[in-house]
């Protein structure tokens, strides 16, 4: 039961993530200027969905019960 709420919020965050950097909501892109224009649109979209992929990943994985830290 305790890995259950921090498993969705995780797969919930990834997938606006993702889907905010895959559809380019203003919301996910603007409060990151300066990221954006230190490495690029393209860049910054790119690393935005590589760390969505990367939160539902482990949502996924702490529902499924795998621990990542050895904790």
């Amino acid at each position: 039961m305790n890995s259950i709420v921090p498993g969705i919020a995780l797969i919930a965050i990834g997938l606006l993530t993702l889907l905010g950097a895959t559809f380019n909501w203003w919301i996910i892109m603007r409060p990151s200027r300066l990221f954006n224009r230190i490495l690029g649109e393209t860049v910054a979209r790119i690393i935005y969905i590589i760390v969505g992929l990367l939160l539902i990943l482990f949502g996924i994985g702490r529902l499924a019960g795998i621990n990542w830290l050895g904790r």
